[in-house]
């Protein structure tokens, strides 16, 4: 049953987002990693509910970028909360994942690339001499 309700929210969440949301084509990986586990392990020697949901959220997690790099940070939160949203994973395990995505956040915040490039932004184009 719970496969078909993922189904389901994956195409509704996919009415919902822009075309050019990258955060929607993060949890899309996601997500075909999910069905495609889940439905593998069904095919199994008639596995419970329970083996099926956990092997897909094991292929989820897998799936979800890394935090490294703004890009992925921003999609590794955006996997993470769908998931969250959708009892893929536990609101107490989304907080941690979370909490390391704030982590990483704040090393890109403070890498002193971005703090130029912030500054540049701010000043406008060089100055000629």
């Amino acid at each position: 049953m719970a496969f078909a309700i993922i189904h389901s929210i994956n195409a509704a969440a996919a009415t919902q987002t822009s075309s050019g949301d990258s955060g929607k084509d993060a949890i899309d990986v996601c997500m075909r990693a999910w069905n495609s586990t889940y439905d593998k392990r069904a095919e199994d020697d008639n596995p419970s509910a329970y083996e099926c949901e956990k092997a897909g959220k094991k292929a989820y997690l897998k799936a979800v970028p890394s935090l490294s790099g703004y890009k992925n940070i921003c999609d590794f939160i955006a996997c993470i909360n769908y998931a969250s949203m959708t009892d893929l994973i536990s609101h107490a395990d989304a907080a941690h994942y979370l909490a390391n995505a704030r982590i990483a956040l704040s090393t890109v915040y403070h890498d002193p690339n971005h703090i130029r490039e912030r500054n540049r932004q701010k000043s406008g184009k060089k100055k000629k001499k």
